[in-house]
């Protein structure tokens, strides 16, 4: 023991500056510490669960066989191996990954099992959308401030209100159809960009009355939020990778770029939380997002300004990419698989709305339609389910927990991956197919599925098979 201890006091010496040594002490006091803690923590049933965790590297633990960009096929790969609840290393910490589909009922429930979201893992979204990391309805454990929001948005996410905003939505998509068209036949269209500029129009309009102009630009300027947004999921998704990015961006590629989009994205925010503000009184009839979210300001005076930025920020950019590449996936795999562009053409062509060389005029679609379309709606499901927008989503025990039949520490990390649950043997037959009829017996306005129960059209059968078990949540429960 002498010679390595006097090694490590030879090298102390070495940091001259008295900052320097007490960073050095700090970040070793913190170390021992940590051993401390994981030697004196209870682990209940983690020994009995299966995972790649016996192979574990010291400290890195499975880290590095997961930062890859296809880090979901990893996972997917270790949920066909090891079964729907496995244990991994994720530095030094334990983590459950869970594609069991009656354990994930369970944990994203409202019920004895069910657990809040993992505050550590989303920390970077709250820092993009306020300057001191404010929770929101993405990110806040479902305490009265969340349930209280939650109620208050809720109505403008209703069929009733949605459809309202029908004409606006179709407005916008003929207005980019137009601006397609006018690029004539040989253009190359990037379509994911174009369903992106149309989303982002979409939501400034429908949910807070304001106009990004999208779709009508050539090029946006470095600064509009079209192409803000990207730079800031990129920063978000390399903070949850490397906490230390936060604390020395300076050190890190594009740091400073990233920590830079955070605030041009809450400058943007600002100005519709000022807007906001500025309705006075809110009309009755109203159910906008931002009319929704100047009566809690009004009604909840004990919430402070800085989270209702923060829901602002959420609200806006969680249906942006998600919608918008949802559309290319379902766009790609309909031009791609044989035989699926014929059905939808032969659909279409029996409402009325298939446009014929020397046909009639097509009449204008309508919100009933939407129901009258079950194959093109399977479509966009099967699109949904393959390649999902979201990749990962954690949770976290504030007590030991139930996860299928093995108990876990409170503060264990409890990861659903969608790709995994969506594309695991476990829980579909030839998931690597796509097959949108899968999806021809399951009601149309379903979100959550469990392809485990019987197919049915029953709108509540449906919903009683999701409570006992969940394979298809492509935007979590909605």
């Amino acid at each position: 023991m002498a010679a390595p201890m006097l090694l490590s006091l030879s090298s102390f010496g070495q940091f001259t500056s008295l900052s320097e040594q007490v960073l050095v002490i700090a970040v070793a006091g913190v170390l021992i510490a940590v051993l401390i803690s994981l030697k004196r923590r209870p682990s209940f049933d983690l020994d009995k669960i299966p995972g790649p965790w016996t192979r574990a590297y010291p400290v890195v633990g499975n880290i590095l066989e997961c930062l890859r960009p296809d880090f979901h096929r990893k996972l997917l790969d270790w949920s066909n191996q090891y079964g729907g609840i496995y244990r991994i290393k994720f530095l030094w910490q334990d983590a459950l990954i869970v594609t069991d589909p009656a354990a994930l009922a369970g944990i994203m429930g409202r019920g004895d099992g069910a657990m809040d979201k993992a505050a550590l893992v989303y920390a970077p979204i709250n820092r993009m959308c306020t300057p001191h990391g404010d929770a929101n309805l993405l990110t806040s454990a479902a305490d009265d401030t969340w349930k209280a929001i939650r109620k208050s948005v809720a109505v403008s996410f209703s069929m009733q209100n949605i459809r309202k905003k029908f004409p606006l939505v179709l407005g916008r998509i003929n207005q980019l159809i137009a601006r397609l068209e006018a690029l004539g036949p040989a253009a190359a269209i990037d379509v994911d960009q174009a369903a992106l500029r149309v989303t982002l129009d979409i939501i400034g309009l429908a949910g807070f009355n304001h106009d990004y102009d999208c779709v009508s630009q050539d090029v946006p300027a470095y600064d509009h939020l079209i192409r803000v947004l990207p730079r800031c999921f990129t920063e978000v998704m390399l903070r949850i990778a490397n906490p230390l990015r936060e604390v020395f961006p300076g050190q890190h590629k594009n740091g400073p770029k990233g920590a830079a989009a955070f605030k041009m994205f809450q400058a943007e925010m600002g100005v519709l939380l000022r807007e906001l503000k500025q309705r006075g009184s809110c009309d009755l009839d109203d159910q906008d997002l931002a009319t929704q979210l100047c009566r809690v300001l009004q009604e909840h005076p004990h919430i402070p300004e800085s989270r209702v930025l923060s829901e602002i920020g959420i609200l806006s950019v969680e249906g942006f990419e998600t919608t918008g590449h949802t559309t290319s996936w379902t766009l790609f795999n309909i031009a791609s698989e044989p035989g699926v562009q014929a059905k939808i053409a032969e659909e279409l062509d029996s409402l009325g709305l298939l446009a014929k060389p020397g046909g009639p005029q097509l009449r204008e679609l309508q919100w009933e339609d939407l129901k009258r379309l079950p194959y093109l709606t399977a479509c966009a499901k099967e699109a949904m389910r393959m390649p999902p927008v979201v990749s990962v989503m954690a949770r976290e025990p504030t007590q030991p927990s139930k996860v299928g039949p093995f108990t876990i520490p409170a503060g264990t990390i409890v990861g659903t991956p969608l790709f995994a649950i969506q594309n695991t043997i476990r829980n579909w037959q030839k998931p690597d197919e796509f097959s949108a009829e899968r999806w021809l017996g399951v009601p149309v306005e379903t979100y959550v599925h469990n392809s485990r129960d019987s197919a049915t059209t029953d709108m509540a059968a449906a919903a009683s098979g999701s409570k006992r078990g969940i394979t298809f949540m492509p935007f979590s429960e909605g």
